[in-house]
Formats: structure tokens, sequence, C-alpha cells
């Protein structure tokens, strides 16, 4: 039997607070990976972008 994804809830919206707690420290680890928490970095504070840029990474 195959593990379900941690980042796909099992509740509706965000009640599934476990899924939503994965999804938010994949987004932070993807934020420091790309360098955005260097002050000189153009898109320094923003998350857009960061999970479709990487989405061939989490396997």
């Amino acid at each position: 039997m195959k593990r379900p994804d941690p980042m796909i809830a099992s509740k509706p919206g965000a009640e599934d607070v476990e899924a939503m707690a994965n999804r938010v420290q994949w987004l932070n680890e993807l934020y420091v990976f790309d360098r955005r928490d260097d002050p000189d970095h153009p898109m320094r504070g923003l998350y857009t972008g960061l999970a479709k840029k990487y989405q061939q990474f989490r396997g």
C-alpha cells in the first residue's frame, strides 16, 4: 500500500491542519533553497511561483 501524499488534504478546505502545515514547511524550504531570503534577491519576501518552479523535485 502506497502512503498518501502528506500535502494533500483529506478534509475539506483548510481543516486538515497537518497537510496545511506540511505545505507551509515545504514552501519555506523552497524559499530558502531559491535564496529568496537574500536581501538582494529580486523576489525577496515573495513565495510566488516557488511550488511550480520546483514541483519536479518533489517525489
